[in-house]
């Protein structure tokens, strides 16, 4: 795979939906290339592969890039029939690199389809045809919407996960600058401390702490923290007055951050005086409230892109915010030191609390609600680190999805799908199991982590939960009968193994996953692979644990990736 993403589960999960997508079509290319911050990046996954000789790593680069200039942002379904003629009607350099690429790969149609996420653009998917021109079916484009959902919704797992990870990093920022505010009754030091550690933990261009009131004339620079190592001393001052300030008058009829992901589209607020007066592509601004009333106010600045803010870090700098309030009362008011003291627990307890709600909106989706409780009270303590450790692995899909899906169309497997999930996540849970992942039509489940269960009691919980997944599917099966989507009922399948595996965060800084990896994983796998219809196939491990009434011996199989044959065992539904 020509591409820059992990070789974690998830990221194999996608390029199995991308494959499956290439081959269900028989395109020539089918690409997917990430979004992020309002530019395509270069983390591209290809199929097929570009597998060439060890000799050809200069050709593979080429081609790679190549592949990635025919991918371009867009927020809506391009169908391109003909390239030729398609991209002959714009003139311009950028429209001459895509040409060229064109060329050179030989592609002759093209259909570009967004990842959209919470109305934000993730990704591009791109399918190539390297014939002269090619009229693209509405099949062909229902069944692309179909699995880009599934490829969306592991990227948004991927972004929840990557969201929880960073919740330490943040709050080891709150207690830095809650230490530096302690240490200190130097005011310079202090706001030196708190733009500092703020702009260096979001990595930003520019942070300012700035203090005004609405009674003042113009704003008063005390702390700046600039990412090229800018000196400047004296601190500027604003020339602009507050009265004239649009961005700061907004801020004090709403009392809320105010955010720009892209100042060029809000011309009227372009007259925002920052300190080093440097043209800003997106802006972040926080108020500093005290009694109700603002004191001052922090700028956080990308100097030369927009930046989408995510809430997280806009809540980050909130809670700064109330940290940076406590140092000007500290500098301002030193003989009411007790009072100053209990503001400052009180806002530690928010980012706590702020803290806990994180994770439990985060981890809830994943982890039944009894493991969720735990972990926000401290109960149970999450080491994300990879490490050996037994668990039980279950893997089920629905037999038939692909032609199914051409069945239905986009809308109605759409919903069966989310329905489906949704009942067998429910079926997971209600036996304290954990969601690691959906791939395409199939899911994937671990007992035993991250909570820590004996072998026997994994065995009994995953085997009940596949059975109650049967029984969510039996109710399903009449409602989607009842309601003309299908006539004859949906089936699924099922696999169990238990083993030895490495379980824990597998991924690199942009993006990560919790999951289970090793051949336990694979025997899982492959299990559910070669099971029957509404059939449970388990290991023989498995089965030591099960009452002999209720398993069949199955003739041993070879499984694909497995040398030795394998012994299974059906279990009774």
């Amino acid at each position: 795979m020509s591409s820059t993403l992990d070789s974690s589960s998830l990221g194999e999960g996608i390029l199995k939906i991308v494959t499956q997508l290439g081959q269900l079509l028989k395109v020539d290319w089918c690409i997917l290339r990430p979004f992020r911050s309002n530019s395509l990046l270069r983390q591209t996954i290809i199929y097929p592969s570009l597998n060439l000789t060890q000799d050809n790593n200069t050709e593979i680069s080429l081609k790679t890039q190549l592949l990635e200039q025919t991918i371009w942002e867009t927020q809506k379904i391009e169908i391109i029939s003909c390239v030729s003629i398609a991209l002959a009607q714009e003139n311009s350099p950028q429209q001459q690199q895509k040409v060229e690429a064109y060329q050179k790969m030989g592609i002759g149609a093209s259909l570009l389809v967004p990842l959209i996420l919470d109305e934000k653009l993730i990704a591009v998917l791109g399918l190539h045809h390297c014939r002269p021109c090619y009229s693209w079916s509405e099949d062909e484009i229902l069944l692309t919407t179909i699995l880009i959902e599934q490829i969306t919704l592991a990227i948004s797992q991927a972004q929840a996960y990557e969201e929880v990870r960073n919740l330490a990093h943040r709050e080891a920022l709150i207690n830095t600058i809650t230490a530096a505010i302690r240490a200190s009754l130097d005011p310079e030091v202090i706001f030196k401390a708190i733009t500092y550690q703020l702009g260096q933990g979001l990595g930003i261009d520019g942070c300012a702490l700035s203090l005004w009131t609405k009674t003042d004339e113009f704003v008063q620079c005390v702390g700046l923290y600039d990412r090229h190592e800018v000196k400047v001393d004296p601190l500027p001052q604003s020339i602009v007055p507050i009265a004239q300030n649009r961005v700061l008058q907004k801020l004090l009829s709403t009392m809320m951050p105010v955010i720009f992901e892209d100042m060029d589209k809000y011309p009227d607020m372009n007259q925002f005086d920052l300190p080093l007066r440097q043209k800003t592509q997106a802006l972040l601004i926080v108020p500093l409230i005290v009694d109700g009333e603002i004191i001052g106010s922090i700028s956080l600045r990308q100097v030369d892109r927009p930046r989408h803010w995510l809430s997280s870090e806009i809540k980050l700098a909130q809670a700064v915010a109330s940290q940076a309030a406590i140092a000007v009362q500290q500098a301002r008011l030193y003989d009411k030191t007790k009072q100053q003291a209990e503001q400052l627990r009180q806002s530690e307890q928010r980012v706590k609390q702020l803290n806990r709600y994180l994770t439990e909106s985060v981890l809830k989706r994943f982890l039944p609600a009894s493991i969720v409780n735990k972990v926000a009270t401290g109960e149970l303590s999450l080491d994300l680190r990879p490490e050996p450790r037994l668990v039980t692995i279950l893997f089920s899909d629905l037999v038939g999805f692909t032609p199914l899906a051409t069945q239905l169309g986009a809308q109605a497997i759409a919903t069966l799908l989310n329905e489906y999930f949704e009942a067998m996540t429910v079926a997971v849970f209600d036996y304290g199991g954990t969601v690691d992942k959906f791939i395409g039509d199939a899911l994937m489940a671990l007992f035993g982590a991250p909570e820590d269960l004996s072998a026997k009691e994994q065995a009994h919980r995953a085997i009940a939960a596949a059975r109650g997944m049967y029984r969510q599917l039996e109710v399903l099966n009449q409602r989607w009968k009842s309601q003309g989507l299908v006539d004859v009922p949906v089936q699924f399948r099922c696999g169990i193994n238990q083993g030895s595996a490495v379980v824990g965060m597998f991924g690199g800084v942009q993006r990560s996953d919790y999951t289970a990896i090793g051949p336990a994983v694979n025997m899982a796998a492959r299990l559910q692979e070669v099971a029957e219809a509404n059939a449970i196939l388990v290991s023989e491990t498995v089965a030591e644990f099960l009452n002999p009434q209720e398993i069949q011996l199955i003739q041993s199989l070879k499984l694909k990736g497995i040398e030795e044959s394998i012994v299974m065992f059906s279990v009774r539904v």
